[in-house]
């Protein structure tokens, strides 16, 4: 019994690592995102002074 549960636990952490990687790089992309949206925001501001 203790065989089938560690076999099924190691099968679904290769599944879990495959779908971190998208989810990374969709959070490096809000990241870019955000960041050129702050400097907009604060390169408009101090344009205005």
């Amino acid at each position: 019994m203790t065989g089938k549960i560690s076999k099924t636990k190691k099968q679904t952490k290769p599944a879990e690592n495959t779908a971190s990687r998208p989810n990374r790089s969709a959070q490096i992309m809000f990241a870019i995102f955000a960041i050129i949206l702050i400097l907009s925001m604060v390169l408009s501001a101090v344009s205005k002074f």
